[in-house]
């Protein structure tokens, strides 16, 4: 049996709405030599929608992206891991250049950029309010990008995940991903892609109804860091973002 040269792990609950054009957006190139896994909690069509299309459905027993993932990490088969979220929101075709640019790097990145000229501009808009703090909350514990440090987008190589021993169970598990890469000393790269509107709408993300999701991220950062000059500056950055949050909705 020929090996596998990558497994593409979507993690999804409730994503009937958006599943068939992330599935029919991967590349037919990349379609002939991955397996593609959707992790799935759903109580949703998502998971006919997504067998219908060829993927190989796991059922994923608690809720939470982090766990997802890791369930879908355990039963892929290659030794290269591309996560991708079920919402839309990420183009698989870009793909082909996130495998590219895996070939010189440990964990590459594929984040919305505010300067990719494809980027619908209301999402645009909504993303300028925050990710100036979120890109500034990461510089900060010395993880640095141009784009959107919080991707879900992003190709690992295995022994590098396997490293990496990741504890989160929910969407923590990027900012886990990300300082823990740092810690290690991975080589991180990224590539641009646009910023999409949401299957579903806008509304429907966590990080947009919830300003809570946001807190849990900092908080996370500031007990990670052992440098109290840091911790101070994540703490001020913190009630930056939770005020302008407060004036935004």
């Amino acid at each position: 049996m020929e090996k596998t040269q990558v497994s593409i792990i979507i993690p999804t609950c409730n994503e009937e709405e958006a599943i068939a054009k992330v599935l029919c957006s991967i590349p037919e190139g990349i379609q002939k030599k991955a397996e593609i896994i959707v992790a799935d909690s759903s109580k949703d069509m998502t998971p006919i929608i997504a067998r219908r299309l060829g993927a190989r459905v796991v059922k994923v027993k608690k809720k939470g992206k982090g766990y997802a993932m890791k369930l879908g990490a355990k039963v892929a088969r290659s030794d290269i891991l591309i996560f991708l979220d079920g919402d839309g929101t990420d183009p698989p075709q870009y793909i082909p250049k996130l495998l590219n640019k895996l070939k010189k790097y440990d964990l590459v990145l594929a984040s919305r950029n505010l300067r990719n000229k494809y980027s619908d501009r209301k999402y645009k808009f909504i993303f300028a309010t925050c990710i100036p703090f979120v890109k500034s909350f990461f510089k900060f514990l010395n993880f640095d990008v141009k784009g959107d440090p919080l991707a879900g987008f992003r190709a690992i190589k295995r022994d590098a995940w396997n490293v990496l021993n990741l504890k989160s169970n929910d969407f923590l598990i990027e900012t886990e991903m990300n300082l823990k890469a740092i810690e290690y000393g991975l080589k991180i790269g990224e590539i641009s892609i646009p910023i999409l509107s949401r299957c579903g709408g806008l509304l429907k993300s966590k990080l947009v109804r919830n300003p809570n999701q946001w807190i849990k991220i900092f908080n996370y950062g500031i007990d990670y860091t052992k440098d109290k000059v840091i911790k101070k500056k994540l703490i001020a950055l913190k009630d930056k973002l939770i005020k302008v949050y407060s004036n935004f909705i």
